[in-house]
C-alpha cells in the first residue's frame, strides 16, 4: 500500500499544471485580436509561448494518463490503488439522502471510471499510443522518416485537451470528498490577473 494522500497530492500537481497551462494557452490566443500592437512587436516570442503552453499541455497530460506500468502515478494506477486498499464499505452504500451532498459510489461506476483512464477508451488510447509513444516521451524513428507530425495526422484538438483535464479532475474530486472530504481547484483565482497585467503592459508600451 502506498501513501494515498502523498500520491492524490502529486496527481493534483500534475493535472494544476495542465490545466494552468491550457488557461494560459487559450488566454493568450483570444488576446492576440485586442492587443495586436504589444504582441506584434515581438512575435517569435509569442509564438513559442503559445507552442510551449500547448506542449506543456499535452506532456502533462501524457503523464496523467501513462499506461506504462502500475509503478508509474497515473490517474488509472491512482483509481486502481484506492479501489484495492480504501474503498470502505460505506462508499458503495445507495445513498441518495447524503448529508455532505455527495455523489454516491457505486463499484460498477469505479469500473466505469476506470475504463475511462484505460486503453478502452478511444481518446486515452490515441493520446498515449499515438502522442505519448511516438512524440512525447521519445521520437519514433519511423514517423520522423516519414515526416509526417501526430499533431496534424492524429490531432489532440483542444476539446479533446479540455475533456481529458476535466474528465480526470472529476473523477479525482468524485473519490478524494469520500475518501477525507477533498474537492480541488485547478486554476488559481490570480492566473488571470497575473495573464492580464502582462499583456496589457506590453500593449500599453508598444512603441
Amino acid at each position: 500500500m502506498h501513501n494515498f494522500d502523498n500520491l492524490t497530492e502529486r496527481l493534483v500537481e500534475e493535472l494544476k499544471a495542465a490545466a494552468m497551462h491550457f488557461d494560459l494557452y487559450n488566454s493568450i490566443k483570444s488576446a492576440i485580436p485586442t492587443h495586436k500592437k504589444g504582441i506584434n512587436k515581438s512575435p517569435n516570442f509569442w509564438s513559442l509561448t503559445l507552442n510551449a503552453h500547448l506542449e506543456a499541455t499535452r506532456c502533462a497530460l501524457c503523464k496523467i494518463y501513462d499506461q506504462t506500468n502500475k509503478d508509474n502515478l497515473t490517474i488509472k494506477s491512482w483509481l486502481e490503488e484506492f479501489q484495492q486498499n480504501h474503498c470502505k464499505d460505506d462508499f458503495f452504500k445507495s445513498n441518495d439522502m447524503d448529508k455532505f451532498n455527495r455523489t454516491p459510489l457505486t463499484q460498477s461506476g469505479l469500473e466505469q471510471d476506470l475504463k475511462l483512464v484505460s486503453l478502452k477508451d478511444p481518446l486515452v488510447k490515441m493520446l498515449y499510443t499515438k502522442h505519448r509513444n511516438n512524440e512525447v516521451a521519445h521520437l519514433s524513428n519511423k514517423l520522423v522518416s516519414r515526416g509526417e507530425s501526430f499533431w496534424k495526422t492524429h490531432p489532440l484538438t483542444h476539446e479533446m485537451m479540455e475533456t481529458l483535464i476535466s474528465r480526470a479532475n472529476t473523477i479525482v474530486n468524485k473519490y478524494t470528498v469520500h475518501y477525507n472530504g477533498t474537492h480541488y481547484q485547478l486554476l488559481s483565482i490570480y492566473q488571470k490577473d497575473d495573464f492580464k497585467y502582462v499583456v496589457d503592459s506590453v500593449e500599453k508600451f508598444a512603441i
